[in-house]
């Protein structure tokens, strides 16, 4: 694994085990998003340890009513592991 891919993976454990930020968000020019939305892992996936990168429109993720809508976001791909994840190329934004 290179340093790159590394370093993300000592990131998301970090929020992971620490919940900070709850809703970590992901670069949206990874393959499969769509233009205007955010990939993210929703706060009760980094809570349960589920690795699952959901997408929602930028201005509904940048609201401060936003918590029960992500939790609901699509899903568009799902990993065992939080090393798949990062294996994948998600990079943290």
């Amino acid at each position: 694994m290179d340093e790159v891919k590394k370093q993300q993976l000592k990131w998301l454990k970090d929020i992971y085990d620490n919940w900070t930020p709850p809703t970590p968000a992901f670069k949206a020019d990874h393959e499969g998003v769509p233009e205007g939305m955010v990939p993210y892992v929703c706060c009760s996936d980094v809570h349960d340890y589920k690795y699952n990168i959901r997408i929602i429109p930028v201005d509904i993720f940048l609201s401060k009513e936003n918590y029960e809508i992500l939790e609901k976001g699509e899903i568009i791909a799902h990993y065992e592991s939080m090393e798949d994840l990062v294996e994948d190329g998600w990079m943290l934004d």
